[in-house]
């Protein structure tokens, strides 16, 4: 029984080249923020003006004006040319799960993490995507990777609750929830999901 988790969080602003930070923002439909790893640098796979390059960043402007399948189309090119671009994998992950097409989505982060193993952002977005695949095992292994990978994420300890309460793991959707206010006082998701997590919690001991 879940009582009003509707949502799940997004990488608002895809992967940049250049050594530019994930920056996330809010989204109106999705409130949870995401954390803010930092992308390879783009320049150390392509040569200046390169064709690949090119269309990475149209397809990063796509997702950005929010034309998704302008998005998928370019980074997939991209990919063509340079198939080992972590970051062109990923924000077409991201395009493919705003299509609500989540197979997809989770096949390019998977592809992501096998070129970028150390990228916690990853896991956190292929958590995303499994959860709403209700593959809640494969996220709850996802987020504690990337909780391990940076410890310090409010929002990966909250999101790992979140699979877990889904899952019927209530005390250990309790500790992530605290876990999360711990380092995030003010998170008022983390503050929903502790107060559902102990709503449930009351209910099943009656």
């Amino acid at each position: 029984m879940v009582l009003f988790f509707g949502w799940i969080s997004v990488w608002q602003a895809p992967a940049r080249a250049n050594d530019i930070e994930f920056n996330s923002v809010r989204e109106a439909m999705i409130p949870l923020p995401g954390i803010s790893p930092v992308g390879p640098a783009y320049s150390k796979s392509f040569p200046p003006h390169d064709k690949a390059k090119a269309y990475y960043n149209r397809g990063t402007a796509s997702y950005e004006k929010g034309d998704f399948d302008s998005a998928v189309k370019y980074l997939s090119m991209s990919l063509l040319l340079e198939p080992r671009s972590s970051d062109a994998y990923f924000n077409r992950g991201l395009s493919y799960r705003r299509q609500n097409k989540i197979d997809r989505s989770v096949s390019d982060f998977s592809n992501a993490i096998k070129l970028e193993p150390n990228q916690p952002g990853y896991y956190f977005e292929r958590c995303n995507a499994l959860i709403l695949k209700n593959d809640l095992l494969g996220a709850t292994a996802d987020c504690s990777e990337a909780i391990k990978l940076s410890p310090l994420e409010p929002e990966s300890y909250f999101l790992r609750g979140l699979a877990r309460m889904l899952k019927g793991d209530l005390e250990e959707a309790f500790q992530d929830a605290v876990k999360a206010l711990q380092l995030a006082p003010d998170y008022m998701d983390a503050k929903r999901l502790l107060a559902e997590v102990l709503t449930l919690k009351n209910l099943s001991s009656r």
